[in-house]
């Protein structure tokens, strides 16, 4: 059997790309300046339903790998979702890009190694996101399960969690880093090999996802790769320290819809979790929350200002609150915008005009004031019954 030139050259060609997925290359512990860090913040709506899933039908169009790998989790979420609680704005779409990460990153299978490079590189600028990056909406799918499924600091902090890679850090200055990729780590704490270190881990991000890995051995957390930790070194031993500073930074802000990269890393504003959760699928659910049934759900963002994406400010704009007026009880009372403006015109008349004298003739001298009429009438004026120029009102005789 003989093998074509084309042939040959596509194998290599295949082998080569197999060999630069899987080379383990030490990574340095820094702020990932270079991974695209977007959190859609100013732009989830938007975002999630004009233009992700169109992104997410072409992009699986495009790569089989990422068609196979989304469809093997679709069966897996399906079956799992109902073991965990949910946010009332957590989608079906969601969960599949976190049971397929999840799923990829256990096994290291190339899916995950090509993804987690396409990510480390596409955020050099918003021109390599856009013209490189083939993974948008599976990016942007997982980096929203993640927000959605956060817990509150003090709950997540106190559980120690492993990770165990090769990597480097340099201290010096603020010692602080983001991990620059989203990051499995277990609540054992693992053997390291020679090159590589122990990453003793306390998270704010991090989101529990015990209830959807295939063994269930121990704590499994995926944390963001935003998150901000103070960095310290190991007693007698190269392994690190990495304690949350409960906050995470992006360079990105709805890249997609022509948001620049910022010089610096921005700091975002907590991210605050709904506590009306239910359990997926099921009509007569319990809240295993007490507290829970008396509270209101968090809304969706759906009124986040999207801002001048063409001209990005440093961080996420504050929303404003919605425009209301007091009630009786406040003891104030604001008028309409259009009443204000005639009440305003008519003390403005009152004042230019009140002070007007009239006369007619040559002396000009007020001689009294009807009782009934604030106008000044003249000396020459005929004694008869007269009627002010100004007001129409008539004039005694």
């Amino acid at each position: 059997m003989k093998t074509g030139h084309g042939e040959v050259v596509t194998v290599l060609l295949a082998a080569m790309i197999l060999m630069d997925v899987f080379q383990v290359k030490a990574q340095v512990l820094d702020m990932a300046d270079d991974a695209f860090d977007d959190e859609y913040q100013k732009c989830t709506d938007k975002m999630e339903i004009k233009y992700v899933p169109q992104l997410l039908k072409e992009e699986k169009a495009n790569q089989q790998l990422l068609e196979s790998v989304w469809e093997n989790a679709k069966v897996k979420w399906e079956a799992r979702k109902t073991r965990v609680l949910l946010p009332v704005n957590f989608r079906d779409n969601h969960g599949i890009a976190l049971m397929a990460y999840l799923s990829e990153a256990q096994e290291q299978t190339p899916f995950y190694h090509q993804f987690s490079k396409a990510v480390d590189m596409a955020g050099q600028s918003r021109k390599d996101y856009i013209y490189s990056f083939q993974f948008k909406a599976f990016h942007f799918y997982l980096t929203r399960a993640l927000q959605l499924l956060r817990r509150p600091c003090e709950q997540s902090y106190k559980h120690v969690v492993y990770s165990s890679r090769d990597t480097s850090f340099t201290f010096g200055g603020l010692n602080q880093a983001r991990l620059g990729r989203i990051t499995l780590a277990y609540s054992t704490k693992p053997q390291a090999a020679t090159d590589h270190s122990v990453l003793t881990i306390n998270t704010c991000f991090g989101v529990d996802v015990e209830k959807l890995v295939d063994q269930k051995s121990e704590k499994t957390v995926l944390i963001p790769m935003n998150e901000i930790f103070q960095v310290s070194q190991s007693e007698n031993s190269s392994n690190l320290i990495l304690q949350s500073t409960n906050k995470t930074c992006s360079h990105y802000e709805c890249a997609f819809l022509g948001g620049l990269k910022t010089e610096n890393c921005v700091e975002n504003p907590e991210y605050l979790q709904p506590t009306y959760v239910y359990i997926s699928g099921d009509e007569n659910q319990k809240f295993e929350d007490p507290d829970a049934e008396t509270q209101e759900p968090t809304q969706a963002r759906e009124e986040r200002s999207l801002g001048n994406i063409h001209n990005p400010t440093p961080g996420p704009v504050p929303v404003p609150g919605p425009k209301t007026y007091p009630s009786a009880s406040s003891g104030k009372m604001l008028l309409p915008p259009l009443g204000t403006f005639i009440i305003f015109v008519s003390a403005f008349a009152v004042k230019l005009f009140g002070p007007l004298r009239f006369s007619e003739g040559g002396s000009g001298h007020p001689v009294r004031r009807a009782a009934h009429c604030p106008h000044s009438l003249t000396q020459q004026e005929p004694k008869r019954q007269r009627r002010c120029k100004v007001c129409s009102v008539e004039k005694p005789r």
